[in-house]
């Protein structure tokens, strides 16, 4: 009876060893899927992060030209600003000395080659005010167009600084 007993416990012994190398084999794989799972995660994330990081640089960089472009339109709105108030009040000047002259035009005390050289004054002064008035003018709207130039690059400022704050709050998701 010893034999049978032997032989079975042998078989039995067979068996459960087959079963306890099956079962780590089994966890290994198991583990293996999901390692494996796990790194192609780690690779879409890091894909993912790559990509982000590279959309924020080319965002970036676009926000820092677009800063230069909007305090470019802002200085020549500025400058077109300080060369029309100086048109502006050349033109009041020039007023006013017409209108002094006018006023001594009108003085009855004044010689003839006096009266005839105010007058001459008179009307050089009147071309003068005529070419101001044109170039004042001009520079209204270029005043006009240089505020709608600032307004345009102020609004593309702000689009690629909204796509920035976009992206930042991409990343700072979970």
């Amino acid at each position: 009876m010893s034999r049978p007993f032997v032989a079975a416990a042998v078989v039995i012994a067979i068996v459960l060893g087959l079963a306890v190398a099956r079962l780590p084999a089994q966890q290994s794989t198991s583990t293996q899927t999901e390692l494996l799972a796990e790194v192609r995660l780690l690779r879409r994330a890091i894909e993912s992060l790559a990509g982000t990081n590279a959309r924020v640089q080319i965002v970036f960089g676009r926000l820092t030209l677009q800063e230069q472009r909007t305090a470019a339109a802002a200085k020549h709105l500025e400058e077109v600003r300080l060369t029309l108030a100086n048109v502006t009040r050349e033109i009041g000047d020039l007023t006013d000395h017409a209108k002094d002259l006018e006023s001594a035009l009108d003085d009855g005390r004044r010689k003839p080659d006096e009266i005839e050289q105010a007058r001459q004054e008179a009307t050089m002064i009147k071309r003068q005010l005529e070419r101001l008035e044109i170039e004042r003018a001009r520079l209204a709207g270029d005043e006009a167009d240089a505020a709608s130039a600032l307004n345009q690059e102020q609004g593309r400022w702000s689009d690629l600084n909204r796509q920035l704050e976009e992206l930042e709050r991409a990343l700072t998701k979970p």
